[in-house]
């Protein structure tokens, strides 16, 4: 009996053969799932039985099909749920965009230059409707000398204030304190052009009354500061506009050509007396 263990071809035809022997009764008779260990170890005793004098049992074993390794199970395709876009609760309303209509601010201020003094319906330049009288005609003082010989019974009721080449002021008071200013200039001057103090908008002594009524739409008659001349020289000769501002009103009289304005009037002085 030839006892030497298989060699060469010999081994590799005895391998094949006992594949075939061991995974057709793997096959025929498939255990229960509880025993797969048991076979398991079957078929790796003979590849170590079979491994004697083969110069690498790492051959045998690889020849030897793994039949308990199971293939990776293919990964899960996620599908994503359609978005649906939400309504917000409150839709969204584009508010429309405006611009709000510029307002005349008020022009650089010097207390020596008249001409850069603004008026509105409680200041005229730096004399302000309310103001304790002495305080407010010392910044007057800056640049017009007090004509004392013109003041309106005494300096306590009507001071009277004036420059060369600007409007005469008077400054009315009431108790101690300013009640009104008016500017004023002798006939014919406001022909030139505008002088002295002006609105926001840039009118005063001088101005047209085409001019007002362009700037101030809202401009109507003023009845107290309207002078009854009869025969009138001119069509609105002597007479008296106003427009209402956000702190007060301010009024224009018209010279005798009844186009330019020769007198400019804020605060309330009607029905004031000396007496």
């Amino acid at each position: 009996m030839n006892t030497e263990p298989p060699q060469g071809d010999d081994l590799q035809q005895m391998l094949v053969t006992m594949k075939h022997n061991v995974l057709a009764r793997a096959e025929l008779d498939r255990p229960a799932p509880g025993r797969r260990g048991h076979r398991a170890g079957i078929v790796i005793g003979i590849i170590a039985v079979l491994g004697i004098g083969v110069g690498s049992g790492a051959v045998a074993l690889g020849m030897v099909p793994q039949p308990f390794t199971a293939a990776p199970a293919p990964s899960p395709t996620v599908t994503e749920p359609p978005t649906t876009p939400t309504k917000s609760s409150a839709p969204v309303v584009n508010e429309p965009t405006t611009t709000p209509t510029p307002t005349p601010t008020r022009k650089p201020f010097a207390l020596d230059d008249p001409s850069t003094w603004t008026i509105s319906g409680n200041e005229f330049g730096p004399v302000a409707i309310g103001g304790e009288t002495g305080a407010e005609t010392d910044d007057l003082g800056v640049a017009y000398q007090h004509d004392r010989a013109n003041d309106v019974c005494g300096p306590e009721f009507g001071s009277s204030w004036a420059r060369d080449g600007q409007p005469t002021l008077i400054v009315w008071s009431a108790n101690g304190r300013v009640i009104g200013v008016n500017a004023w200039v002798p006939p014919g001057v406001g022909e030139r052009g505008v002088v002295g103090p002006t609105t926001s908008s840039g009118l005063g002594i001088g101005s047209t009354l085409d001019e007002l009524r362009e700037a101030y739409p809202d401009l109507v008659d003023d009845p107290v500061y309207t002078k009854d001349v009869e025969p009138l020289p001119a069509p609105d000769a002597y007479t008296a506009w106003k427009t209402k501002t956000d702190t007060g009103w301010i009024t224009f009289a018209l010279g005798e050509d009844g186009v330019h304005v020769d007198n400019v009037v804020i605060g309330e002085m009607s029905g004031i007396s000396c007496d």
